[in-house]
């Protein structure tokens, strides 16, 4: 993973290299904060045809080399077929890094599925995203998913030994900051670190539109201390950029409430551009919150991305997402990496915080 060069062209060539691919809408918790509810709770939506694993094939064929791949849900790991769709990525596109968010409610597949993810892909960088937005009933309760908070911990143990083997994944506890979790954040942050289970924390604003709209909009100023106090105490572990990510968190946090208070764009957009969001049926999407913003299905544009986000459709998208408002850290995210000098503002504050805390 040490080629520099190859890293610049994927952070600051034109070409798209950051694709999150919603792999299966099939879930199964019923999470009442989850901005793809519409998907994944209607039958009919779930029974619609998956993109099978020689479409996903010929679709990575005709991406270009990719910096990050999010292969997400619905709930990834109901594809039993999640090691082969891993494997074309870092095969045909060379993915540097992966992120793979899974609730953690089938442990028993876990050793066997990413055992095998990770052997069969050294050179891939792995984060594992484990859902926790609460501890014990409280958990089961906002995912709807009785027993689910002990299939988490023993998901994570697992994945606990397997990193004696495996230096390539590091594994994360995300958390949903809402108005239903923003009161026992602190507590829910403090056992998580105690179980000693997990390589880093995360605290994720909500977004989108959930089924239930009453939990937007929480406390910002409790997003902010817990944040702070998340990149202070618990530092991240494991990840080969570990202090860069946490100046990253920073800046992103900041970001998010700035656009939250003005409601003002107040960071570049690269949504339809250089990333996008691909469904489970191939319907592509410029980002996780313009779900009424199609710009094609892969099908008819023979699997070609990149032809799509040069397409009209995609080019009117483009302009409408760089005036949007929205809170979406994964966006904010790419605004930072994907400019040169915000690139070197995210170092810049990781070598300060770094010169700072000895």
């Amino acid at each position: 993973m040490a080629d520099p060069f190859g890293m610049a062209r994927r952070l600051w060539s034109n070409n798209p290299s950051y694709l999150i691919f919603q792999i299966t809408s099939r879930c199964n918790a019923a999470c009442e904060h989850c901005f793809n509810w519409r998907n994944t709770q209607d039958p009919a939506r779930r029974s619609d045809r998956e993109l099978s694993l020689d479409e996903i094939e010929k679709l990575t064929k005709k991406l270009p080399p990719m910096l990050l791949v999010n292969l997400c849900g619905g709930e990834p790991t109901l594809r039993s077929d999640l090691p082969e769709i891993v494997s074309l990525f870092s095969r045909n596109t060379g993915a540097k890094y992966i992120t793979i968010p899974t609730n953690g409610f089938l442990p028993d597949r876990t050793e066997e599925v990413f055992g095998r993810i990770f052997c069969e892909n050294p050179g891939t960088f792995f984060r594992l995203g484990i859902s926790l937005d609460g501890w014990e009933e409280e958990h089961d309760r906002i995912r709807r998913h009785p027993g689910g908070f002990q299939k988490v911990l023993v998901t994570a143990g697992k994945l606990r030994e397997l990193k004696s083997r495996y230096p390539n994944f590091f594994a994360e506890a995300n958390i949903v900051f809402s108005k239903n979790t923003q009161g026992s954040i602190d507590d829910l942050v403090n056992r998580i670190h105690s179980t000693e289970l997990f390589d880093s924390i995360a605290v994720l604003y909500i977004r989108g539109n959930p089924k239930d709209p009453e939990l937007l909009q929480p406390d910002l100023e409790k997003y902010r201390k817990i944040n702070c106090r998340i990149i202070e105490t618990f530092r991240v572990k494991r990840h080969p950029a570990a202090r860069v990510l946490e100046a990253l968190t920073e800046m992103v946090v900041e970001t998010v409430i700035k656009a939250e208070r003005t409601r003002k764009k107040c960071y570049r957009c690269f949504a339809a551009d250089r990333f996008a969001v691909l469904n489970a049926r191939g319907d592509l999407y410029p980002c996780e919150i313009l779900e009424n913003r199609l710009i094609g299905n892969v099908r008819d544009w023979e699997y070609d991305i990149p032809a799509m986000l040069e397409s009209k459709v995609a080019g009117d998208i483009r302009d409408y997402a760089r005036t949007c408002v929205c809170t979406w850290e994964c966006a904010i995210n790419m605004s930072f990496i994907y400019q040169p000098l915000q690139s070197l503002r995210v170092v810049t504050r990781a070598l300060s915080n770094v010169i700072h805390s000895r």
